[in-house]
């Protein structure tokens, strides 16, 4: 019974993760890319990754556990960037309402 559970939850995480890398694949080939989304897809990718890696805990190497705390850092990093980012642009978008008033 548990094996079932297993390869429904693991059949459900795949799906999810092709399904942010099919995500993110679309938004690289936009002609004109656009920053958050493609961002976005990463973070949802990195997040999908996470989350297998996390479920196969249990027979972790070292090497296993150091790429978790790189997956981890990173999706952080890029959270940051994109939080980051869209400080400015609402700062830009401010300055711009300021100018035309």
């Amino acid at each position: 019974m548990a094996d079932i559970q297993q390869s429904a939850s693991s059949m459900e995480s795949s799906s999810g993760t092709a399904y942010a890398l099919f995500l993110h694949r679309q938004e690289l080939q936009r002609r004109q890319m656009l920053y958050t989304k493609v961002s976005r897809t990463k973070i949802q990718l990195t997040k999908e990754l996470i989350a297998k890696q996390k479920q196969r805990l249990g027979a972790c190497t070292n090497e296993d556990l150091e790429i978790l705390n790189r997956e981890t850092q990173f999706k952080r990093t890029l959270q940051q960037k994109l939080k980051h980012r869209s400080k400015q642009l609402k700062a830009i978008a401010r300055q711009q309402e300021r100018r035309e008033s």
